[in-house]
């Protein structure tokens, strides 16, 4: 009996599943012998099969009756049992489940309940406490991060493929509607949305990490995720202490501002667009509230010949009228009566704007008609609601439209809130381009709905290591497959989940499908004013101070014929057709885009007027990447209609909207003026903002609110050394017109001048200077920007004419 228990001895020391498989920091949680308690996570089927089993060959015919415990070995929570026959000495040993822990494709229990609390949005130190509540031993800290880890890989592997899934399903969609470049490349619209790990409260913008989310338009899905990260926890304990960092796996990929976090990763997926996925985003849904348009604008993912149409979310431009409407009734400078009325009203105002859209993009007519009637319709909105005015009401708007009698449509008692009323309505109705589309990015807040449930509602700290990175992309396999443990565990076993957790699949299923048809049934809309939102603007980033590689020089042959070659699309150009298709101007997206590759007359002034050695970086940087939208140049735009009724009925002519005009002779040269007024005119109008308030023209001047014009014979004249008469007679040159109404126009007083061509002038002062910046400074990075690869203005090559006058002007001083 000696020999046999020493038999059994070495053979239970030779398992593979032994003392030694138990980590270091679990050897303290040994049970000993008489000394186990509390509960364990069984698979209690294979409990009871390997009882049965435990037959052993001692001499007295014993089993599992006769033996007794010894001791637990635990690797979290997964344990072995080891038992002693008390009549032959046999030692057996029984596990917990039947998956060895120490294989990556097995479905281990510390893997699962690992896995489980990233699905349900919880970490270590909640799984201990609960399991603690239980009376069930628990693993360590070190070994819950060592199982994340290895998930991390996993979990990637299966975001990837449900990202790669999803761009299959956009890309084939695109080829079956058509929607292909001229290289064959498919066509996608996508929403985009961004983000960050921590509530802001509408302080303190500086989240550790944030996620900007690219969505597939027609499957709903994710096609990217760009995820960036502030703070790595080991990083900074090394700084703190002066040491050198330990070796690990660092994912510290961002060190600029979190407000710029959106931006860049939004651009990371349009640039990784083609190689993920094959396809171009050639439009992209999103708010108005990120500078991700001014980014895309800067790298050109898809080169000069496809910029990124941008359409702007519904919801988000309804939103932002409300809260301006809002923000009046707390004006006390203006009447209560007004004030209440909006206050009582805010939900219609929005209700009328909802429905215009719903009834102008149903109508069997062009698109640009729609669009017209649409802002009309949104224009004469707060007329009908709050002044009881239903004059220009469309027939389908208002059951009192035919009655012109019918309310008192001017008062001087409300001038001042009606002024504020049509400058903020004026900026709604100026999207009414995207308004049409009746689109918003809902799906990407859904999204993000999902991505707080994974991260526990932003009330635990995730970013100090990996973890941020997982439950991201946990968010993306949840979103896409609607299934997360069966997609994760099909990627790592290659088999699906047991009958528990397809039976929760399943309620879950139906819940879902139950929730969706209750919200199809439900008629009745529930509407939510919302206060309005802070914003924060993204920070500037400067990139390297290191010398950008692997540039063409302007005189590199390539370079040269890909400039000659881009030269000659642009002589080919049809310039009535170019003229005509964007009469619609900042509503027209082909208006940029013909804008984007010339230089346009609202820029002659400044080229015309640059010394010879002055630098042509700055210029070429604020023409092609900066978007200008102070509060000075929205009030230009909000007064620009007002402007031209008071000039029409003070002078009895007719504006005619007029496009981009190209110059017959010189095709990189365009310009597009306010309006014409016959064949022999056009018309510029200014509404300086700084001179709003003034009483008269004089006062604007004398007062230095006008310093671009001076007083000759109790009249504005414009001086010839401005920017704006260069920009009137290159409009003049180009338009092929005789004269211009050059109009400044505030609400107390409007000044008229008009303006003369004059070819002189055009020919001695402007179209060599205007020729040259184009060619030698503008053209090359039209044709290959530099600027994308690091956002330096430094980077943008200079004109070698420029770089002889300044050495030049070095030699001399």
């Amino acid at each position: 009996m000696n020999r046999c228990a020493k038999i059994q001895d070495e053979f239970i020391d030779s398992h593979e599943l032994t003392v030694s498989s138990v980590s270091e920091v679990d050897k303290s949680l040994i049970e000993r012998a008489g000394e186990i308690n509390g509960c364990r996570i069984v698979d209690i089927g294979y409990v009871f099969s390997q009882i049965l089993d435990c037959t052993h060959e001692g001499m007295f015919g014993c089993n599992f009756m006769n033996m007794e415990y010894i001791s637990e070995f635990r690797r979290g929570y997964y344990s072995q049992f080891l038992f002693k026959c008390k009549m032959c000495n046999i030692k057996k040993k029984i596990y917990s489940s039947k998956f060895d822990e120490n294989l990556q494709n097995q479905w281990s229990i510390n893997k699962a309940l690992v896995n489980s609390t990233i699905a349900i949005g919880i970490g270590y130190t909640q799984l201990a406490e609960f399991s603690a509540g239980l009376e069930i031993p628990y693993m360590s800290a070190n070994m819950y991060h060592s199982f994340q880890s290895v998930l991390q890989d996993d979990i990637k592997g299966t975001a990837w493929s449900e990202m790669k899934a999803a761009g299959d399903e956009e890309r084939k969609y695109a080829i079956e509607s058509g929607s292909v470049d001229n290289d064959g490349i498919p066509l996608i619209t996508v929403v985009a949305d961004a983000q960050w790990s921590k509530r802001s409260y509408k302080t303190k913008y500086d989240a550790f990490s944030g996620v900007a989310s690219i969505i597939g338009y027609k499957t709903k899905k994710i096609l990217f995720v760009g995820i960036r990260n502030r703070y790595c926890v080991i990083c900074e304990r090394a700084s703190n202490k002066n040491i050198e960092k330990p070796i690990h796996t660092c994912f510290l990929n961002w060190k600029h501002g979190a407000t710029s976090i959106e931006a860049d990763g939004v651009a990371e997926g349009f640039s990784k667009s083609f190689e993920m996925h094959g396809v171009k985003y050639s439009k992209l849904i999103g708010d108005g509230d990120s500078s991700v348009t001014k980014r895309l604008n800067e790298i050109l993912p898809y080169g000069p010949s496809l910029r990124v149409e941008k359409i702007e979310c519904r919801n988000h431009m309804l939103r932002n009228y409300s809260q301006k409407m809002s923000a009046l009734t707390k004006r006390t400078e203006f009447p209560i009566a007004i004030r209440k009325k909006i206050a009582d009203n805010l939900v219609r105002l929005r209700t009328d704007v909802t429905k215009a859209i719903q009834y102008r993009k149903s109508e069997e007519k062009p698109l640009q008609q729609k669009i017209l009637n649409l802002k009309y319709d949104i224009t004469n909105a707060p007329n009908h609601r709050l002044f009881d005015c239903h004059k220009k009401c469309a027939p389908y708007f208002c059951e009192k439209s035919a009655d012109n009698s019918v309310g008192n449509c001017k008062s001087n008692e409300n001038d001042g809130i009606v002024k504020e009323i049509n400058i903020i309505v004026s900026r709604l109705a100026n999207n009414a381009k995207s308004l049409i589309l009746d689109v918003d990015n809902n799906i990407c807040e859904q999204f993000n709905s999902v991505i707080n449930k994974f991260l526990g509602g932003k009330r635990i700290n995730y970013n100090q290591r990996s973890s941020y990175n997982t439950r991201i992309l946990a968010a993306v396999v949840s979103f896409n497959s609607s299934e997360y443990l069966r997609a994760v565990k099909k990627h790592i076993t290659q088999t699906s989940p047991g009958k528990t957790a397809k039976s929760f699949l399943s309620q879950i299923i139906k819940k879902r499908s139950a929730c969706q048809k209750r919200r199809q049934l439900s008629t009745k809309l529930k509407y939510k004013v919302k206060r309005p939102k802070a914003s924060s603007k993204p920070d500037e980033h400067y990139g390297n101070a290191d010398i950008l590689d692997g540039i063409r020089e302007v005189d590199d042959p390539s370079f040269v014929k890909d400039m000659e070659q881009f030269l000659k699309t642009l002589y080919d150009v049809n310039r009535t057709t170019v003229e005509e298709t964007t009469r619609y101007q900042a509503e027209s997206e082909n208006w940029r885009a013909e804008r984007m590759i010339r230089l346009t007359a609202s820029n002659f002034g400044r080229v015309c007027k640059m010394r010879r050695n002055t630098s042509c970086k700055n210029i070429v940087h604020s023409i092609l990447y900066l978007t200008f939208n102070s509060k000075s140049v929205q009030y230009g735009r909000d007064m620009e209609d007002e402007a031209k009724t008071k000039f029409e009925e003070n002078f009895g002519y007719k504006i005619k909207k007029c496009g981009l005009f190209i110059d017959t002779q010189i095709p990189y040269l365009a310009a597009s003026p306010d309006g014409i007024i016959g064949d022999t005119a056009i018309v510029e109008i200014k509404c300086p903002y700084a001179a709003k308030d003034t009483e008269n023209e004089i006062e604007a001047v004398s007062t230095g609110k006008l310093k671009y014009c001076s007083i000759k014979e109790n009249k504005l004249v414009l001086s010839k050394n401005h920017i704006y008469y260069y920009q009137i007679q290159g409009q003049l040159h180009i338009s092929q017109k005789e004269q211009c109404f050059f109009i400044i126009y505030t609400t107390n007083w409007m000044s008229v001048q008009i303006i003369k061509y004059d070819d002189d002038f055009w020919s001695t002062q402007m179209v060599d200077k205007l020729k040259t910046f184009y060619l030698n400074c503008l053209l090359p990075e039209i044709v290959d920007p530099v600027y994308k690869y690091r956002f330096m203005k430094s980077d943008i090559r200079e004109s070698k004419i420029i770089l002889q006058q300044m050495k030049i002007s070095k030699q001399l001083f």
